[in-house]
């Protein structure tokens, strides 16, 4: 099921299509980047105690699971 039509979806697609593998990188990068803000604010209000560093690892337990990321940064 989906709100757009299928003429939208058509230009869509296409223009993914004629990107070039540059501005597919850049939007590819954006779109992480909007995703790690929004996670990291997500974080920072359920933990609003929470230091720079606290946060980050708990961006790494969502990411990767409690045993890497306490592997990685040493909480074990």
């Amino acid at each position: 099921m989906t709100d757009t039509s299928p003429k939208i979806e058509e230009l869509y697609r296409r223009r993914l299509a004629e990107m070039t593998p540059q501005e597919s990188v850049a939007m590819g990068v954006a779109l992480w980047e909007a995703g790690d803000s929004i996670q990291r604010a997500a974080l920072r209000r359920q933990y609003p105690e929470a230091d720079e560093a606290e946060i980050t690892y708990r961006v790494a337990v969502a990411r990767f699971g409690l045993e890497l990321a306490r592997k990685a940064y040493g909480r074990e």
